[in-house]
């Protein structure tokens, strides 16, 4: 089973991959899907986020690599790494807002 908030196939965003097999959905869900090139057009597209968004890539491979059973559903968690470093953190390049009410 995917828990909620899983990540399916993160890695196609990072890297080459391949899929093999089917993943089916036995009851309702929600999927949000990215485009990879207009992702990385706009991760590209601010040097901050780019130098962020090149060092997850790297620390995410990195992690990947180590991994026995690769599927679509490998479970990698490079956050707590990624803020562990001094490289760019994320908090220093998106504006930290307010929550907004919507009515």
């Amino acid at each position: 089973y995917v828990l909620a908030d899983a990540r399916i196939a993160e890695m196609c965003l990072w890297t080459t991959w391949l899929h093999v097999g089917d993943l089916v959905c036995d009851s309702i869900s929600c999927v949000v899907s990215l485009e990879v090139t207009p992702f990385i057009e706009c991760v590209g597209s601010v040097l901050q986020i780019n130098k962020l968004g090149i060092h997850y890539a790297e620390t995410y491979v990195a992690q990947l690599n180590l991994e026995r059973n690769l599927n679509d559903l490998c479970a990698i968690s490079v956050e707590a790494e990624l803020d562990a470093s001094n490289d760019v953190k994320l908090s220093s390049v998106v504006p930290q807002s307010e929550p907004t009410e919507i009515s």
